[in-house]
Order: C-alpha cells, then structure tokens, then sequence
C-alpha cells in the first residue's frame, strides 16, 4: 500500500516525460539492491532487478553515473598498467 501511494504521490509532482529504466542486481547475498539519487531536491530510491518508470532527468543522473565510473575504471586500470611497466623497466 505504501508503494502505492508514494507512486501516485511521485507520479503527481513530477512533469514532464517519463522513461523505464532496470538497473542491473548486484550479486551476492548481501549487496544492497537499492540505489539512492537526488535531483532537483527530489530523492529517489531504485530497486534493483525490476523495471521502474522515472522521470527522464534522473534517467539522465543515472546515464551520467555510469559514465563517471567507467571513466574512474579506465583511469584506475591505466595507472596500475604504468605502474607494471614501471617495474618491468626497473626490474623490480
């Protein structure tokens, strides 16, 4: 019931056009399948594993997310690649 009424509560303050979106579950037993974003003052919380319907500017929060992250996965892997060739060059 709770659901309910926050989607009918969501569904009437929020303008404009909507998207469906499924982010992807985490796996293991533990991992938290909920995932929390913020625009414009209003908080969202998304289940993980299920189709949800939001608002297009949090589709975007979300795209941009994923983008900074492989960007911060990429950089990572390329300073641990230096670091082998480094040590490869000094024979360490």
């Amino acid at each position: 019931m709770a659901d309910t009424i926050k989607k009918a509560v969501d569904n009437a303050t929020t303008k404009g056009k909507r998207v469906t979106v499924k982010l992807p579950r985490l796996p293991g037993q533990n991992a938290i399948q909920g995932e929390f974003f913020s625009v414009n003052g209003k908080n969202y919380i998304i289940k993980r594993g299920e189709e949800v319907e939001i608002p297009e500017e949090v589709a975007e929060v979300i795209k941009n997310a994923d983008k900074a992250e492989e960007y911060a996965m990429n950089y990572v892997s390329d300073l641990n690649n230096k670091e082998k060739e480094k040590k490869k060059e000094l024979d360490l």
